[in-house]
């Protein structure tokens, strides 16, 4: 056998033929296997979207009706693959500003898999100039969806930025904010406490808590670990042993103090 093999190695028309064959064979393969990807139909849609209980601006429908959008046919079981431009179809969903990123896959059983990531909102702006959106943990500003309102965090007040100005915050005043929002996101306790942020006319960002008859002058942006540090110890040293509605106002903005005014 050995021999046989040896002999075909050194004969230059066996070694000839045997290349042809191969490439005859790839070439059938491919023709195939291109045969079956045309005749490929989609027998299933499986959608996945990533998202909590605070999230929900999009469902599986509206994946659906947006991918239709660059589609001559609808989306559906039994479509022909070769009608579907995987590369497309994930960019059209991104484009969607509810949308953060998109991955879909074919198998070869005709399997469609699209799994969905929702941008995240941690805070809800009313701007003085009377738009409203959302802002994601990254500082993406998107439209606030009339179908659902997420419970997050709500800034007003002297906020002249809009939605259209830039795809992200631009203002100092309202990367301050994301910052302090997403300060209190990672900080169960404070999370629990704040639920607003307002904005006077000498651009000091005011805290308004949950529990309390209180307003936090908290500034700028600057110091923000050492302001809630500040504040805790109030809490805990001053306000459970005094009372939650001894003040009116406790200002945070000069660093290393805390300096609170008593109710009349």
């Amino acid at each position: 056998m050995l021999k046989f093999f040896e002999y075909i190695k050194s004969n230059k028309i066996w070694n000839t033929g045997v290349w042809i064959g191969m490439g005859v064979c790839l070439i059938l393969f491919a023709i195939f296997l291109n045969k079956n990807e045309n005749e490929l139909k989609v027998k299933a849609i499986k959608i996945d979207i990533k998202k909590s209980d605070e999230i929900n601006f999009i469902d599986s429908s509206k994946i659906i009706s947006i991918i239709n959008e660059r589609l001559a046919n609808p989306l559906t079981n039994g479509l022909n693959v070769k009608e579907l431009n995987i590369s497309e179809m994930e960019k059209q969903l991104e484009k969607n500003p509810f949308i953060e990123n998109a991955d879909i896959l074919l198998d070869q059983s005709g399997q469609l898999f699209i799994k969905i990531k929702q941008r995240e909102a941690i805070l809800r702006v009313y701007s003085s100039t009377g738009q409203t959106y959302y802002v994601s943990k990254n500082g993406y500003k998107f439209p606030a969806g009339s179908d659902f309102t997420p419970r997050v965090i709500i800034a007003n007040g002297n906020i002249a930025e809009s939605l259209t100005d830039s795809n992200f915050t631009s203002s100092q005043i309202l990367q301050d904010i994301t910052s302090i929002v997403n300060y209190c996101n990672e900080h169960p306790f404070w999370k629990s406490q704040i639920e607003q942020l307002y904005v006077d006319n000498y651009m000091d960002i005011i805290l308004i808590p949950k529990v309390g008859n209180h307003s936090i002058v908290f500034g700028s942006g600057l110091f923000i670990e050492e302001k809630f540090n500040n504040l805790k110890a109030l809490y805990s040293k001053g306000l459970n042993t005094i009372g939650w509605d001894k003040y009116n106002r406790i200002n945070l903005k000069y660093k290393g103090q805390i300096v609170a005014e008593k109710r009349n």
